[in-house]
């Protein structure tokens, strides 16, 4: 016969036994609360982060440049470290990710790409050209803008040399009309550098000299030949000590 003691412990132990049932419970319960909540987070961040991605391209696409600049950005990067008739409009379009229908409606054909090329570098040029010679009080000073321009640009320009001088090069016969443009093009850069230095001239001496502009042009042009063939500055620094030693005197003739 059971006695009371008996039980007693009986009772204890079936108290002890369901405490224990029901803290696993709760520990299971819990575990499978924390893992439906993981779960829960995991799809949240994948779902920021793939809402974020969809976003950020959004952004960029409208952010990024418009087709024409695109397409000249490529021209200028490939025409000038690569030459321009060895570059294919695949090419091109490929690194510009445009559509060859919006270079035909842009631009008409690759022809014309390189004239405007040549035309945005040519601004470019002499846009820098200013900034380094209008601060500049006296005219030879500002003749002298010429070659340190070319001085502080070869380097970067991996000493390439004068790229309109390259792309004359390139088209030493034209044979159509868009090559002849293209020629035009490069040729108005040197025009201008001549013209410009005729009317510093003038300034200097009192009367135009066309030969004192064209000797100058001969020392630019040599200073970057001979820094494109020795890959070092030299030739341009003695061009522009020779372009000095001109300056010093009034030429001995000169054109009205």
């Amino acid at each position: 016969m059971a006695t009371a003691d008996d039980k007693s412990r009986e009772s204890g132990s079936a108290a002890t036994s369901d405490s224990s049932a029901g803290a696993r419970d709760g520990a299971s319960s819990k575990k499978t609360s924390a893992k439906t909540a993981t779960k829960t987070t995991k799809k949240t961040v994948k779902k920021t982060a793939k809402k974020a991605t969809k976003q950020a391209a959004r952004s960029g696409r409208r952010n990024r440049p418009g087709p024409r600049q695109r397409l000249l950005a490529s021209a200028t990067n490939l025409f000038t470290t690569q030459g321009i008739r060895v570059i294919g409009i695949d090419r091109i379009l490929r690194d510009a990710d445009v559509a060859k229908a919006s270079l035909y409606s842009l631009f008409g054909s690759k022809d014309n790409l390189v004239v405007a090329y040549l035309r945005e570098l040519d601004q470019k040029w002499r846009d820098d050209w200013h900034a380094l010679a209008d601060p500049r009080e006296s005219p030879e000073d500002r003749i002298i803008a010429f070659f340190d321009l070319c001085i502080q640009q070869e380097p970067d320009n991996n000493f390439r040399g004068s790229h309109f001088q390259n792309a004359a090069s390139e088209y030493p016969r034209p044979e159509t009309d868009s090559e002849q443009r293209i020629r035009d093009a490069a040729m108005d850069y040197r025009r201008w550098c001549r013209d410009t230095m005729a009317e510093l001239l003038t300034e200097r001496f009192g009367y135009a000299s066309q030969t004192l502009a064209d000797q100058l042009m001969v020392f630019m042009d040599g200073g970057l030949s001979g820094a494109k063939m020795s890959r070092n500055t030299v030739p341009l620094e003695t061009a522009r000590g020779l372009a000095k030693q001109l300056l010093l005197t009034a030429p001995m003739s000169y054109n009205i």
